[in-house]
């Protein structure tokens, strides 16, 4: 993806170098300012990438119509649970990380879930792909047989009376 908007990229060298000036007037030692000069750079990056995304969507340049829907049209079901349950979850860990301060150990229900959700999805696309070779590769249609009057001359018919 270029990035074709040149507010995006001077507010990004303004947050690089807003982050280089955090860092080096931070108090405590270098490595304490090398930490969190790289935590700031790393925040703001993802933050001027998101908003590059959000302009390019807003602009109509970015075509997000087939996020949820299947090749034959119609939204996967799968497709959407795995992409609320995702969002949720990370909703869920940024609040906990907001409030508290610390990054929570995962419980290994939530990546369960996580499995669950994502086996769904992959099931679903091998049920479509799978669908859709089998539907290739259907025989044609068999021609249809000649009807009984068409037999070959002198030979006889179905009706018994041989063609003259």
């Amino acid at each position: 993806m270029t990035i074709r908007n040149p507010l995006v990229l001077v507010a990004l060298a303004a947050a690089i170098f807003a982050a280089l000036g955090i860092g080096i007037w931070a108090p405590g030692d270098p490595m304490t300012k090398l930490k969190v000069t790289t935590g700031y750079t790393a925040l703001i990056l993802i933050f001027v990438l998101g908003v590059a995304v959000l302009l390019e969507i807003a602009s109509g340049r970015m075509d997000l119509s087939q996020l949820l829907s299947e090749i034959g049209g119609g939204a996967s079901m799968s497709r959407f649970q795995l992409l609320i349950f995702t969002f949720v979850i990370g909703l869920s860990f940024f609040l906990i990380v907001a409030e508290t301060g610390k990054f929570p150990a995962v419980p290994a229900e939530v990546l369960t879930l996580l499995g669950i959700s994502a086996s769904t999805y992959a099931v679903s696309k091998g049920i479509t792909a799978s669908a859709r070779t089998d539907s290739s590769k259907a025989p044609p249609p068999s021609a249809p047989s000649a009807p009984p009057s068409a037999a070959p001359k002198g030979e006889a018919r179905g009706d018994g009376s041989a063609n003259p």
